[in-house]
């Protein structure tokens, strides 16, 4: 399958700056790549030491030689395991994770999946995500909408399950969401013994304490996350993984996306390394993104945890470019300082919607379509940026699906990586 392609207004740098970028990814490589040589680095379960760099491949190749005891494994027996007996699941937490699989699903699934009938989700769950932000009425809400169950009458549109990732509450307080999820589940299935320990899978590192209300019901099944990878690099663990496999989303493809960008990194010089080239656009520059496919704007909250640099104004949004023009009018930020990342994609999911439906074309005029007319307003963006004198980035994906969406994934995280390298003082002389 192919690559994205990542086209940068930006061609030249300094003298000995991509040779020095080279030398920060071979070091990067060196201390983070694993000998999947070795079977102990293909272990069943996530070893606890490994980095996230390493982790698409550890999944693939212990899947393959383990099967149903593998990490992936685990995620495939509970998600396909619950697929025909519960009409919704709800994913608590609020860390980086948990925000990245909420834009997968966004991303990956009908716009409007929780509102399709059973039969029109193909029996996949509907899905929820919460966190201890949420209000008193939003609690209240959930509580109530996943006590209806579904948009049926059969037996599993009365049953729901809960994904817990053990990182997303402090020590110091008790899991408030979870708690109420909890009570309001062991209710539900007080008289159903046979689901009560399956309806619940905890998330997160080893030796993490699972909270006691889990532990009352039962709970038999928990998944992994290594305790070397952050939180903001968590996306690609079981955290994002579970979700995505209880929407019926290819998991296998997730992985086998950011295995391709791994490789691309590992061994492409810089001219054709999309990580190093996106890392050199971006290095020191507060920066942008105009999320064209607007099944993607779900990304905007993950990369916020993800670098500090991340601005959160969507230009292809009307409202945020207002506000974005207003900004650079008033002097700050200044347009050296910024990097804007157009994100667009080759094919759409679905037939052209003209832009006029009951009107004819007049003489030789073309019908135009949503499609052209967002293209067309693109591009008048992107001209504007470019007569600021900002600098700028396309990042143009093949297709939405799981496959370039892990490429998207872990090409973020690898320069999200390579820029801390770079903060530490390895990048050599500047851009």
């Amino acid at each position: 399958m192919p690559l994205i392609r990542l086209e940068c207004s930006e061609k030249t740098f300094a003298p000995g700056f991509s040779e020095s970028l080279e030398t920060v990814r071979d070091q990067f490589v060196l201390g983070d790549a694993v000998d999947f040589d070795m079977d102990a680095n293909r272990c069943p379960r996530l070893p606890t030491d490994l980095s996230f760099f390493a982790l698409p491949e550890q999944q693939l190749l212990a899947y393959e030689k383990h099967r149903e005891i593998s990490e992936l494994g685990h995620i495939f027996r509970i998600a396909n395991g619950l697929h025909d007996f519960i009409d919704a699941v709800v994913m608590t937490g609020s860390g980086a994770g948990c925000v990245g699989a909420q834009a997968i699903a966004t991303a990956c699934c009908d716009p409007y999946h929780n509102e399709l009938s059973r039969a029109a989700r193909g029996s996949k769950p509907r899905i929820y995500f919460a966190d201890d932000s949420m209000d008193n009425d939003q609690i209240q809400s959930l509580l109530g909408r996943l006590t209806a169950g579904g948009y049926g009458d059969g037996a599993a549109d009365a049953l729901w399950a809960i994904i817990a990732a053990d990182r997303a509450t402090p020590a110091d307080r008790p899991p408030l969401v979870l708690d109420h999820l909890v009570e309001t589940l062991r209710s539900t299935t007080a008289a159903d013994a046979d689901f009560g320990g399956r309806l619940i899978t905890a998330i997160g590192s080893t030796g993490a304490a699972i909270p006691e209300p889990l532990a009352a019901l039962g709970l038999d099944q928990s998944l992994r996350v290594p305790d070397a990878i952050d939180d903001r690099y968590s996306v690609l663990t079981p955290i994002g993984l579970l979700s995505s496999a209880f929407l019926g989303l290819d998991c296998i493809q997730l992985l086998v996306g950011a295995a391709a960008m791994n490789e691309n990194f590992r061994n492409e010089p810089f001219e054709q390394n999309i990580v190093l080239r996106y890392a050199a656009m971006c290095r020191g520059r507060q920066r942008l993104f105009a999320w064209w496919p607007r099944r993607l704007c779900g990304l905007d909250r993950w990369l916020e945890s993800l670098t500090s640099d991340h601005c959160r104004l969507d230009l292809a949004a009307d409202s945020d470019r207002e506000e974005f023009a207003a900004r650079l009018d008033s002097g700050s930020p200044r347009c050296e300082e910024l990097v804007c990342n157009h994100v667009q994609v080759d094919a759409i999911r679905t037939d052209p919607l003209p832009v006029t439906p009951n009107r004819e074309p007049q003489g030789d005029q073309a019908r135009e379509s949503v499609a052209e007319r967002q293209a067309e307003t693109a591009a008048t963006v992107s001209q504007q940026l470019t007569d600021r004198g900002i600098r700028q980035n396309t990042i143009t994906l093949p297709v939405i699906d799981t496959h370039s969406l892990g490429q998207l994934l872990q090409m973020l995280m690898l320069a999200a990586a390579i820029e801390s390298e770079g903060a530490a003082g390895r990048f050599g002389s500047g851009v």
